[in-house]
């Protein structure tokens, strides 16, 4: 399994200030796609009324040394917009889906 460097942000904003953000968002991760090491970068929005983090970040990386060198460029570090909580996680385990030609007859996993 290939470990990479996962860095999860939820996100308190208000309402108003969404819009403005996603675009300051939008902007950095796409600076951020032509950095070395870069993976992907995903914005969730919550589902849960009143949830206190309403947009979650999920960016994932090489490594945790390409995430740092990239941070020197990242316009998002200094915004005003939104409180952010940066987390950073190796992955540990994970789950692909199943394919038809991994189901056994009796449509258990193998």
């Amino acid at each position: 399994m290939e470990e990479r460097h996962v860095v999860i942000i939820p996100v308190e904003i208000d309402t108003e200030k969404e819009s403005s953000y996603l675009d300051a968002w939008q902007r950095a991760a796409d600076l951020m796609a032509t950095q070395p090491g870069f993976v992907r970068a995903r914005m969730f929005r919550t589902t849960v009324p009143g949830s206190r983090f309403s947009l979650v970040n999920v960016a994932e990386w090489e490594s945790a040394a390409h995430w740092q060198e990239a941070m020197n460029v990242c316009p998002m570090l200094g915004q005003q917009l939104a409180v952010a909580h940066a987390s950073n996680y190796k992955a540990i385990r994970t789950v692909l889906p199943a394919t038809r030609q991994q189901m056994r007859s009796d449509a258990t996993p193998r």
